[in-house]
């Protein structure tokens, strides 16, 4: 009898670790399952962020040329084009596709915010695959992204500088329509054999130009831009480059031409729709009275368009553009430079 017992006491407890092992198994597999939802709900949470982002921003580069106030309609189509190349979690990853008149949004002339959603009212909510096996309400769950991108102007640039350097006008230069300035001087103008063309030092984090320097790093400059960074404020000077190099100036121009895809000459920027290579980005520098090779101080940065593919008259004629306000990379002021036509975009939240 005391032996029957024990063997029903042993075969009792362990039914009991069984019990205890199966609701230990169906504790862990339910924690692991949410464990996987969770982390695809953080997944979607960070891709509709990166899409966010990616929207401010794009919807802030749509500034006038004229005013660099951002340009309403423009931005939302821009926001909204950025947003469809994302993608992020509903039951798969799928395009983020905003509403571009109710999800952007402008706080300032100059700031565009961008808000994305995987929620139940967009009818996109996050699929969870595990969760609702415990509680069958939680099929799906909503998660958003906002970001607000901002447009200041520029106190330094870093990134496709081009080896001209514009003289600083008094008041300013106008960026009207029909507005034309010498991006670089012909030879009947130049001041005491300087043709404003600028020697660029080598830049460590784009290496030395090809081919040696000289007209040949002209033309690279030209075509490439220089990828260092100059700043406004700091005392940072350039050396200028004597002599024309009529040769090699005119191949970079007329090969920065010939890659646009708008090659109308008879257009100003504000008609333009090309992909942007007739835009310099340019320093510009107090006066360039200067004898031979010496130093110029840079006061400011500009863009300018190239209003017409340089011929052999330019030896004369100089290279005539037109200024406009243009994004470009670089470092943004708290407060603006005077006459700031160059500027940055980037998040703010």
């Amino acid at each position: 009898m005391k032996e029957l017992l024990v063997s029903n006491r042993r075969r009792g407890e362990e039914g009991i670790a069984l019990l205890y092992v199966a609701i230990f198994l169906l504790v862990s597999l339910w924690f692991v399952s949410l464990a996987i939802d969770v982390g695809k709900l953080m997944a979607a949470k960070t891709e509709l962020q990166a899409a966010a982002d990616a929207a401010a921003l794009a919807g802030a580069s749509a500034i006038n040329p004229l005013t660099a106030d951002i340009n309403q309609p423009d931005a939302k189509a821009r926001a909204a084009a950025a947003a469809a190349g994302n993608k992020a979690y509903e039951n798969i990853k799928t395009s983020v596709v905003i509403d571009p008149d109710a999800d952007v949004a402008f706080p300032g002339v100059r700031q565009v915010k961008v808000t994305v959603y995987r929620d139940a009212a967009h009818s996109n909510s996050v699929m969870l695959h595990f969760a609702q096996t415990v509680l069958p309400a939680m099929k799906r769950m909503g998660v958003t992204a906002n970001a607000t991108a901002k447009v200041d102007a520029l106190i330094g640039v870093c990134e496709g500088l081009a080896p001209f350097a514009p003289e600083q006008q008094p008041g300013g230069f106008s960026k009207d329509c029909g507005t034309s300035y010498p991006l670089k001087l012909g030879a009947g103008n130049s001041t005491n054999g300087n043709f404003q063309l600028l020697d660029f030092p080598n830049c460590a984090e784009q290496g030395p130009p090809p081919n040696g320097g000289g007209a040949a790093e002209i033309y690279y400059y030209i075509v490439h831009g220089w990828d260092c960074c100059y700043k406004i404020g700091d005392l940072i000077t350039i050396d200028t480059a004597p002599g024309n190099k009529v040769g090699k100036v005119r191949d970079g121009l007329q090969d920065r031409w010939d890659a646009d895809t708008d090659k109308r000459d008879t257009i100003c920027y504000q008609q333009y729709k090309g992909n942007q290579k007739r835009v310099f980005l340019c320093p510009i520098i107090a006066e360039f009275d200067v004898n031979g090779k010496s130093q110029v101080k840079i006061v400011n940065f500009a863009a300018f368009f190239l209003l017409k593919r340089p011929t052999g008259n330019f030896v004369q004629d100089g290279i005539q553009g037109q200024f406009i306000d243009y994004i470009a990379p670089g470092i943004v002021a708290d407060t603006p430079p005077p006459g700031a036509s160059l500027y940055g975009i980037h998040l703010i939240e």
